[in-house]
């Protein structure tokens, strides 16, 4: 197996740069839009067979140095009683949380096979298919984010509903976050012992809150799961979007890899670090719209930025977008995998 990508999580040396990308299993590729051609989101991530060829097609036609499961955020907490619809305009629940009484309803299974068993499946068909090729990523959401979704009852731009059970039921939101902690740890544990090499924790919404809020409030969960899931053994990244001010908390989260998003310089956030903890990130992914000269001048600006970090895993700042060229992302690996050896040798 190319176990660049595992090396580089623990800090050892390698002789390139690895890369993977947010969302590299996903709309921009044309292989991916012919499976869904043929079936809907919700029916691709919970059948198997579909998840795990979607998960293997950027191997394939990108050569990254990782893959990661094809899935979503929102699906976790389903088995704990929430009601999860997808529409044209994305995920939803139909019976969001707005009370303790919604809260105490939220039950957390003593098997996280109950009703994400198809999530293992999809892991094993995957780790058989890519044993000897790249590492599998499994994940999940934050705590955090997944709960916004489910007081909102979908996306959101103000979170105000969210903003208001925060702040104004301390006691519903600690209940809340403690269940949704418990399963999220169970169920990353169950991807690792399915075949998952790696597990990652997106909390797409950290920057909602100002740091001592988000210190207090959020990411003492995340450190929760962190310490429970530790004993799988596998690398652990965690990805707070925009809690930019609490770098210093977060590189003390228990992960080892921070993965960072585009709106830092990441050779500040690297001396930052120093040497306990490896980086991921963080080129603005918008980028993959330029012309390949100025594509390749970036990734060389973010090897630099990485140079100096115990492991740096080269990724986008957050997902691919939709409309990238096919030709550009492919060129963009490329160009990492040339560069960083380059810089090696």
């Amino acid at each position: 197996m190319n176990d660049t990508f595992l090396k580089a999580c623990r800090g050892e040396k390698v002789d390139y740069t690895p890369i993977w990308m947010m969302r590299q299993a996903g709309r921009y590729l044309p292989q991916y839009q012919k499976v869904l051609a043929k079936t809907d989101f919700l029916t691709a991530v919970r059948t198997p067979e579909v998840a795990a060829e979607i998960t293997i097609q950027p191997v394939d036609v990108i050569g990254v140095d990782a893959a990661i499961l094809y899935s979503d955020i929102t699906t976790t907490v389903v088995p704990m009683g929430m009601d999860l619809r997808f529409t044209g305009k994305g995920p939803s629940y139909a019976n969001p949380i707005r009370s303790k009484v919604d809260v105490d309803r939220l039950i957390v299974p003593d098997d996280p096979a109950e009703g994400l068993g198809f999530v293992y499946d999809a892991i094993k068909i995957c780790a058989r298919e890519l044993e000897h090729r790249v590492p599998l990523i499994g994940f999940a959401g934050a705590p955090f984010t997944v709960s916004a979704y489910m007081v909102e009852g979908g996306p959101s731009h103000a979170f105000s509903t969210y903003r208001r059970l925060i702040f104004g039921d301390r006691a519903a939101y600690s209940t809340m976050m403690d269940k949704i902690s418990r399963h999220t740890a169970g169920h990353l544990r169950a991807q690792a012992e399915a075949g998952a090499n790696a597990l990652m924790l997106f909390d797409s919404n950290a920057g909602l809150l100002g740091p001592d809020d988000y210190e207090s409030l959020n990411l003492p969960y995340v450190k929760q799961i962190i310490a429970d899931i530790k004993s799988t053994g596998v690398p652990i990244i965690y990805f707070g979007l925009g809690a930019h001010s609490s770098l210093g908390a977060i590189k003390e989260c228990g992960a080892d890899v921070i993965s960072i998003d585009y709106g830092l310089h990441l050779n500040e956030v690297v001396a930052q670090f120093g040497s306990n903890v490896s980086v991921q990130g963080n080129i603005e992914p918008h980028v993959l719209y330029q012309t390949r000269s100025e594509i390749k001048h970036r990734v060389a600006e973010t090897l630099e930025g990485g140079k100096a970090a115990r492991g740096h895993i080269f990724n986008l700042g957050h997902g691919i977008p939709r409309y990238s060229p096919v030709d550009n992302v492919k060129a963009m690996v490329d160009f990492v995998h040339e560069l960083s050896q380059e810089c090696v040798t």
